[in-house]
């Protein structure tokens, strides 16, 4: 007959005094914060080293990174962007840096360009028949080169329908990691948005025999213009 082993319940008290103890001798490292400052308390070295690591990733995945000073720059960068692209027909959200460097991009383009407005004069046909997006980023992620992006920010759909997707993004936003780049998924309120959409490079999938395939979900290609001088 084989042997029987009698499990005796260990007490609620006697496992979390056990956890404590595990705990005491981590307690000293988990209290240290190694991590990066928040980008609005970044020094400029801090900054710049996060800008750099931001660039290499986003860059091994497909992204065009620039980095421009001011919102004139960006705006100009845009302007080139669609004349080497074609682009006849831009949508991008009403927040005043998307907006800016949007009509900057109109007001530098050579062969004109009909720049509307996500919510104002851009319904969803005219989104899905745009050739590009502007947007901005409420934060990059250095660590992965991706972009957070909050649905209350602008249209959802500018990043995802049009071809072509340019986001821009002030400098001092840019983060160490996703866990850094949480607060910017809340509003000024502190509430969670509805939706977060995180982008990372252009849309892609090897679903199919394993073949990499570009811009079946969404943009086929994607530009990101960091501006330094933009605020926050």
């Amino acid at each position: 007959m084989p042997a029987v082993t009698e499990t005796v319940p260990v007490p609620r008290d006697a496992v979390l005094a056990a956890v404590r103890a595990a705990l005491a001798d981590v307690s000293d490292v988990a209290s240290a914060d190694t991590r990066p400052p928040p980008a609005s308390a970044a020094t400029p070295s801090d900054r710049a080293a996060l800008l750099a690591d931001f660039a290499r990733e986003a860059r091994a995945v497909g992204t065009v990174v620039h980095v421009v000073a001011t919102v004139a720059d960006a705006g100009a960068a845009v302007a080139t962007i669609f004349a080497d692209a074609r682009v006849a027909r831009a949508v991008a959200w009403p927040t005043p840096l998307a907006r800016a460097v949007a009509v900057s991009a109109a007001d530098g383009s050579r062969d004109g360009l009909d720049v509307r407005f996500a919510g104002t004069d851009a319904d969803a046909a005219a989104i899905a028949h745009a050739d590009a997006g502007i947007t901005e980023a409420d934060a990059l992620v250095a660590a992965s080169g991706t972009l957070l992006l909050r649905a209350a920010s602008g249209a959802r759909t500018v990043s995802l329908l049009p071809p072509l997707h340019v986001a821009v993004v002030p400098a001092a936003r840019v983060v160490a990691d996703l866990g850094a780049a949480l607060p910017a998924s809340r509003g000024r309120d502190g509430a969670p948005d509805t939706c977060v959409t995180l982008v990372t490079g252009p849309s892609r999938t090897a679903d199919i025999e394993k073949k990499l395939v570009v811009g079946v979900h969404g943009p086929c290609a994607l530009h990101v213009i960091v501006v330094e001088e933009a605020d926050c």
